[in-house]
Parts: structure tokens; C-alpha cells; sequence
């Protein structure tokens, strides 16, 4: 059922009225009522802006979390970068050392390197184990289990050195 409503507009808003009816190619009724329709929908949802508002709100601290997680993360970035860079020039260094001449072979007396003395123990050109090369002479205050236990942890690291450096360069 419907009901007949008399306004008076202003000329300027009657004007406005029949453009936005003869782009939608509506009648002049059928476009009041439908922009009455919207109108009173948008004041119906006054209590749906504060809703809006609640949401916006909970996104704005949704983002700034999500910042900060980001800052934490490129700190932890760049903290893992310089490990990593710490870790190969360890290792760049391990396999310098161990490439390095330290030592003749008691019995071939041929040079031995750090890797045959540490990782092998036996001179790689006759064999002989060449583990006597690695205990010192006794002097006051060494104990040899804390010396050997040294040189079993720089052999592994020489190890590791040498495996991660064949491995980059393979």
C-alpha cells in the first residue's frame, strides 16, 4: 500500500532529484523513495559506527602489533646474518690452520699439516701415527688430560672446519 507525501524542495534539490532519476532511469517517485530507503537505513545505523569505530580501533592495534613483530624479526635477522658471519670466518679460519705446515713426520720427516696432526693423526705419506707430535714435554702445572681434551675439541672443530669448506667448495 502506499501513501502520498507532499514536500516542497528547494530548486536546487529538485534539479539534483531528476538528474539522479534520469541516470538510473527511474521515475522521480521511484528515486525519492529509494534514496528515502537509503537515507533512513544510514540513520538506523548509528549504533553500526560505533560498531565501525570498535573495529577500526582493534585494527589499528592489530597493525601495531604486527609492526612490532616485524621490528623483533629483522632484529632477529640481522642477529642471525652476523652469527653467520661469525661462523664462517671461524671456520675459514679453522681450515686456514689446518691447511697450515706444523710439524715433520718423526720417521718419513715429511711435512705434516694441521689436519694430519689433529684429524688424521698419521703422516699421509708413510703412515705412521704421529699422536707423540701432540703431547707436550712435561713442565710444571700442564695436566695432560686437560691438553688432551683440548686438542680432541680443536680436532673436531678442524673436522667440521674441513668438511663445511670441502663442502663449499664442491
Amino acid at each position: 500500500m502506499s501513501a502520498v507525501l507532499y514536500i516542497r524542495l528547494p530548486g536546487t534539490l529538485k534539479q539534483a532529484l531528476e538528474e539522479h532519476a534520469a541516470r538510473r532511469g527511474l521515475s522521480q517517485t521511484r528515486a525519492v523513495v529509494a534514496l528515502l530507503e537509503q537515507g533512513l537505513e544510514g540513520a538506523a545505523g548509528e549504533h553500526s559506527l560505533a560498531e565501525l569505530e570498535g573495529r577500526l580501533a582493534r585494527s589499528e592495534s592489530e597493525r601495531a602489533g604486527t609492526r612490532a613483530a616485524l621490528r623483533e624479526a629483522a632484529l632477529a635477522l640481522e642477529a642471525a646474518r652476523e652469527r653467520e658471519l661469525l661462523t664462517a670466518r671461524t671456520y675459514s679460519a679453522l681450515a686456514a690452520r689446518a691447511r697450515q705446515q706444523l710439524a715433520s713426520c718423526p720417521r718419513c720427516r715429511e711435512p705434516l699439516a694441521g689436519s694430519d696432526l689433529l684429524v688424521s693423526g698419521r703422516c699421509p705419506e708413510c703412515g705412521k701415527a704421529v699422536t707423540e707430535l701432540l703431547t707436550p714435554a712435561p713442565r710444571a702445572g700442564l695436566q695432560q688430560g686437560e691438553y688432551l681434551a683440548l686438542l680432541g675439541a680443536l680436532g673436531v672443530l678442524t673436522g667440521l672446519a674441513l668438511a663445511s669448506a670441502s663442502e663449499e667448495a664442491g
